[in-house]
């Protein structure tokens, strides 16, 4: 039987045979060392001292000749280590011969050659060595004194020592049966591992975005082809740890100097390539590694794509604008014409048609300028206690009495811009009184905080949003109501995504929760 050298179980056994060969080797040299140095003595001790002498000489050239031929010629290694095990079981039976007993010393090397024919060997061929022990070790002392009733403690002795090789057999044949069953499960955890790693490859191969990870050392440990051709680095560099610093020193000066936050961003003129880079920097946490992750995006396409996105939502603004008033305009024409030919009373009512008509387009206008200025946001701390009492009797006296207010603590305090805040609470405010039911007394505006944040909820007890409109809230010129522009829940979603709070709508049993979420400030 042979296996070969380059599989992984193979080289394993392969490289335990040489080191099992070695520790042969090294045996054989000591007891021959320990021999000339205690010449006088072992004689004394010895029954064969010839033997003995003779055995180790022979045993020590056996080792080096085999142990040469098993490290330089890798052709039948399984049966170079059978021969191993066998001059083992030879030369001990011989010493254990010459000394006249089993002694503790050389029945530690049994134990050693029987142990490690389990785990270099098949099942079969080592209880094969561990038997040729056990009649080397048993006969050597049973036929010659088996009448000998002054010798039965040394037979006894003989005979524990073979019951100690079978139960050193068995213990090596479940220690190998653990090995095999780690060793297929580390090699189907290395496939996946494999798979997954050819997966994140691909993955990464096909991203347009160029990745780059730095170690502590801000040496790249990671890139995909993308970050390779913004950067300018030979595509091989891809898969090497290098350090950046021999490549890039000026945006390796920036990343180590400039102390860069997560989320960071900034913009990199790179010298072996054309492109003006947006690098985005974050921190990865990696158990007993820290490393950074450069997001890395041609600035030109950013931009591109920016004008893109903001040409096509003045498209859909366009659109939607004429759309809103082609219908009131289309009325005043159709009222202008009836106008003529009609008598008092019908003039008053189609004159105050027109007018109605008139103010809907003023007030689609307005909105629309509103929208279009996008005044910059100028967050500032906001103590809720009295920036609501001011909203209540301030902005909203006319409908003050119609409020309830409903709140689990108003010392909260938030970050947000003044002006924007009081036209998000008064758009949401006035459209709940507008949905709210008309038998109820009030709308309710619940402020609480949970986690870190703090939620207002403006809720009235109408018939709510249906499931259809829900996705639609937030979207310019979109209204349930005739009358409505659709630009106030729009707006105020913006004026929250600006203040880095968000805007949502609550579903509800009864009625309609639009709800204001933001970070607290302590």
């Amino acid at each position: 039987m042979q296996f070969p050298v380059n599989s992984s179980l193979s080289h394993t056994i392969f490289r335990l045979g040489t080191w099992y060969g070695l520790y042969r080797l090294i045996i054989a040299v000591s007891l021959n060392i320990i021999l000339v140095l205690t010449d006088a003595q072992i004689d004394n001790s010895l029954q064969q001292p010839a033997l003995y002498s003779y055995t180790l000489l022979g045993y020590s050239l056996l080792s080096l000749l085999q142990l040469l031929c098993f490290k330089f010629i890798a052709t039948q290694a399984t049966r170079q280590l059978i021969l191993f095990f066998v001059v083992d079981i030879i030369c001990l039976s011989l010493l254990t011969f010459s000394v006249g007993e089993p002694n503790l010393q050389l029945s530690l090397l049994y134990v050693i050659a029987i142990f490690t024919s389990a785990i270099l060997l098949s099942a079969r061929m080592s209880l094969l060595i561990t038997l040729l022990a056990v009649i080397a070790v048993i006969y050597q002392r049973f036929v010659g004194s088996l009448f000998d009733y002054n010798n039965l403690n040394t037979i006894g002795n003989s005979a524990l020592l073979a019951f100690l090789f079978f139960v050193v057999h068995g213990i090596g044949q479940i220690a190998v049966q653990r090995f095999k069953l780690l060793e297929a499960l580390t090699f189907h955890q290395s496939i996946e591992l494999y798979q997954l790693q050819n997966i994140n490859r691909y993955i990464l191969e096909q991203i347009e975005e160029g990745y780059l990870v730095l170690d502590e050392n801000y040496d790249i440990v990671l890139s995909n082809p993308a970050a390779c051709s913004l950067l300018g680095i030979p595509p091989q560099f891809a898969s090497e740890k290098y350090p950046l610093a021999k490549w890039h020193a000026d945006l390796f000066e920036i990343l180590k100097f400039d102390n860069l936050k997560e989320g960071d961003r900034f913009i990199f003129e790179s010298r072996l390539s054309a492109y003006s880079i947006n690098i985005k920097v974050q921190h990865l946490l990696v158990p007993q590694q820290a490393l950074t992750l450069l997001i890395l995006q041609d600035a030109q396409q950013i931009n591109q794509q920016a004008q893109q996105l903001k040409l096509a939502a003045l498209g859909q603004l366009s659109a939607s604008i004429a759309h809103e008033i082609r219908n009131p305009l289309a009325a005043i024409v159709q009222a202008n014409e009836l106008l003529k030919d009609s008598d008092a009373e019908q003039q008053n009512t189609l004159r105050n048609m027109i007018g109605k008509q008139t103010k809907r387009i003023d007030s689609i206008v307005q909105d629309t300028l509103g929208l279009a200025r996008s005044e910059r946001t100028y967050p500032i701390q906001i103590e809720l206690n009295d920036f609501i009492k001011t909203l209540l009797d301030e902005d909203l006296s006319d409908v003050k009495h119609a409020i309830q207010l409903k709140s689990s603590d108003l010392s909260l305090k938030l970050l947000f811009d003044e002006k924007q805040l009081r036209q998000v609470l008064i758009n949401l405010v006035r459209n709940a009184l507008r949905h709210n039911a008309p038998d109820s007394p009030y709308v309710l505006i619940n402020i609480h905080s949970q986690t870190n944040k703090i939620y207002i909820d403006v809720i009235d007890y109408g018939e709510g949003v249906s499931k259809r409109d829900i996705s639609q809230l937030f979207k310019p010129f979109f209204s349930t109501e005739i009358n409505g522009t659709g630009l106030g829940l729009y707006l105020s979603h913006s004026f929250c995504e600006a203040n880095h709070a968000k805007l949502t709508y609550v579903e509800q049993k009864q009625g309609a929760c639009f709800r204001i979420e933001c970070p607290i400030i302590y």
